[in-house]
């Protein structure tokens, strides 16, 4: 493993070490950056019903973007996407790896690596956005994911 990815993972593991602890679901805040979003939402999507079912659904979506939410529905909605083609690789997923692409102000882009539970390697751009108004204003939200890429078969 190459000392950036490892560093990434790292990363991961202790945000949703924190996440964990706490049994309930984390908030957007204006402490978190671009990656803390990513990292949390992959996390807990990776250990999906822990610390009950569905709770990386729900996880992930209280950092969707309001502009996302408007676009994917309520949480029912949410979690039916996130249980079908193509999203149901990132639901208890093996491993994953997030790498900067580019960054402004306002917008960030990552790419992110997946191992499925089928061994199978998969690619997605994840953007995040700094929330300008409401609630969370100042804080960093997922705004979109694409669909995945196969990179790769599993053994």
């Amino acid at each position: 493993m190459n000392p950036f990815r490892h560093f990434l993972c790292l990363m991961s593991i202790l945000v949703f070490a924190g996440f964990a602890q706490a049994s309930e679901l984390r908030s957007p805040d204006t402490g978190l950056n671009p990656i803390d979003v990513v990292a949390i939402q992959l996390e807990a999507l990776r250990m999906n019903d822990k610390p009950y079912s569905d709770a990386g659904i729900a996880q992930t979506w209280a950092f969707a973007h309001p502009d996302n939410k408007r676009i994917t529905g309520p949480l029912e909605r949410f979690s039916r996407m996130l249980k079908s083609d193509p999203f149901r690789i990132l639901i208890d997923h093996k491993e994953h790896a997030i790498e900067p692409v580019a960054k402004t102000e306002t917008e960030a882009l990552f790419a992110v690596r997946v191992i499925a539970t089928d061994g199978r390697e998969y690619g997605y751009r994840w953007n995040v956005s700094k929330v300008m108004s409401g609630t969370f204003a100042g804080a960093w939200m997922t705004s979109a994911v694409s669909n995945p890429v196969l990179l790769g078969e599993g053994i």
